[in-house]
């Protein structure tokens, strides 16, 4: 299965390796997911079995959501970046406004709902 991941593993792999080799990022392994702490305070992002958090979610109860991305790109293979992947980074960066007016919480949509799901998480 990791060949139809293509896409998102050779991304998630070679940012792994340069934070973790060249940036010396700690990380750690949560279900079947290297999860990767980048300073700072930006989120977080699954690219298949890599999941890159920041200082606030790296340690904390969002990996089991990044965690749901990752059986996302498993299930939906090299359809996850279009049907999950541009979604999901649309809704977190343009819809910040829309949410607030419409006091939508960001896990409503559907990204990020089923990640929630599969991950575990109640968020």
């Amino acid at each position: 299965m990791y060949f139809f991941e293509f896409p998102q593993n050779v991304i998630g792999f070679v940012t792994f390796k340069l934070y973790t080799k060249i940036y010396k990022c700690p990380f750690y392994k949560y279900q079947e997911a290297y999860v990767t702490h980048v300073k700072g305070r930006w989120g977080a992002i699954s690219l298949s079995r890599y999941i890159f958090a920041d200082d606030t979610y790296f340690q904390s109860e969002m990996i089991k959501h990044e965690y749901g991305h990752t059986l996302q790109s498993k299930k939906l293979l090299f359809f996850y970046l279009p049907v999950i992947g541009l979604p999901s980074l649309i809704w977190n960066k343009f819809f910040k406004g829309y949410r607030k007016r419409k006091r939508q919480s960001y896990y409503a949509f559907y990204t990020e709902a089923w990640a929630n799901k599969l991950g575990g998480f109640h968020g």
